[in-house]
Formats: structure tokens, sequence, C-alpha cells
């Protein structure tokens, strides 16, 4: 019986965080500096900025 409930308790958790959430675009904070990128069919896109932090082994990657 324990293993039974074990299944049913793990299938109805996975069940329920199938649910969380929301469709869509993310929302990003506000004050977030954003770009617009236009795509080859001709719509845009708005995505934040990512900013330019210089990584320990650029000089040696590059």
């Amino acid at each position: 019986m324990t293993r039974a409930a074990a299944v049913v308790l793990l299938l109805a958790s996975s069940l329920a965080m199938v649910g969380c959430g929301r469709k869509g675009d993310p929302e990003y904070p506000q004050g977030t500096p954003m770009e617009t990128h236009t795509r080859p069919d001709g719509t845009t896109k708005k995505e934040p900025k990512k900013p330019t932090r210089p990584f320990v082994l650029d000089r040696l990657l590059n």
C-alpha cells in the first residue's frame, strides 16, 4: 500500500507542476534595458540587452 500511495503522490505532484507557469514571453523587471531585433520575416522582437562581462579566460580562448 505504501508503494502505491507513493506512486500516486508522485503522479499527482508531477501533474500539478505541469500546470504551473504562464504561456508567452517572459516578463522582465521594470528598468531593464531592451533592444529591438528585426527578424527576416519583418516582425520585431524586444529582448533585454546582454551585459558585456569579460570572462577570465577570454584572452586564451580568442
